[in-house]
């Protein structure tokens, strides 16, 4: 368990120091100290007061965020809660779990009166919105993108058709059915959607691969109550979205097919063979 007291951005753990590391820090990469340096810090004691004090720097810390290492020392429980009057008190105590989807089931069991008990979903609101409105806005930009799919493939179809008149004509007129025509084009929308989605899902994992290990910077992004990004943004790409990308697209695919499809098998053969002329 870690305990974490907010005092003018320190960051108090209990981690069984020596009495004489309790004078010793871990400080943040931005602070642009090494290790043996020494810092004065200041902080509003329990009765209001604002105390200094003098502290060598034991370690540096990196998160990837640039506002949170700026701004953010880590020391000991035992040496925070006598430098700012806390005597044996904690301001707010952190739990990290190995699964972020128990939090609603652990906060239950350990709610009780004189406290307050919030899960990472109540601390993070905005990030949490911010990443529902993202959700929604790549569900809007993926329809948008098999929308322009669709009209694609109908109009290759379509212009397959006017190509093939005389074929479709020939074929209905040696006695090909209008089920077995509707099957030849839905067969050619099978292979040019198996073909899409294969050259594209190729390009798309390589893409997520190299943002995944590179990231997209953004730098820094400042540091708030609500929310604490990274100077890099990774991709992730999931193996359900993917799938679930993959089946709508083919789909999308075949349903777009079956207006050409449906209008080549209703051409007469007569008709079919006098157009194509």
């Amino acid at each position: 368990m870690i305990l974490i007291a907010m005092a003018c951005y320190l960051v108090i753990f209990n981690c069984g120091r020596s009495r004489r590391d309790r004078d010793r820090i871990s400080a943040g990469r931005e602070f642009g100290v090494e290790a043996g340096d020494q810092l004065n810090l200041l902080v509003n004691t329990s009765e209001g007061n604002v105390d200094e004090q003098k502290f060598t720097v034991r370690g540096i810390f990196s998160t990837g965020t640039t506002s949170y290492d700026k701004g953010v020392v880590f020391l000991p429980l035992a040496k925070a809660q006598s430098f700012s009057g806390a005597t044996n008190h904690a301001s707010m105590i952190f739990i990290l779990l190995n699964d972020r989807e128990q939090a609603d089931a652990v906060s239950a069991a350990i709610k009780g009166e004189g406290y307050q008990v919030e899960t990472w979903r109540e601390l993070n609101e905005l990030l949490v919105l911010i990443n529902d409105f993202s959700n929604a806005y790549l569900t809007i930009l993926n329809l948008i993108i098999l929308g322009v799919t669709a009209t694609v493939i109908v109009n290759t179809l379509l212009m397959s058709v006017f190509e093939r008149t005389r074929e479709i004509g020939i074929l209905s007129a040696i006695g090909m059915k209008g089920r077995q025509i509707i099957a030849l084009f839905l067969a050619e929308a099978t292979l040019l959607a198996l073909s899409g989605i294969t050259f594209g899902s190729l390009i798309g994992w390589a893409i997520s691969a190299y943002f995944s290990k590179v990231g997209v910077y953004f730098g820094d992004l400042g540091m708030s109550q609500d929310m604490l990004l990274n100077d890099r943004i990774y991709t992730e790409l999931t193996l359900d979205s993917a799938i679930n990308l993959i089946v709508t697209a083919f789909i999308i695919t075949i349903i777009a097919s079956l207006y050409p499809a449906r209008m080549a098998s209703r051409m007469e053969p007569v008709e079919a063979l006098h157009g194509a002329k």
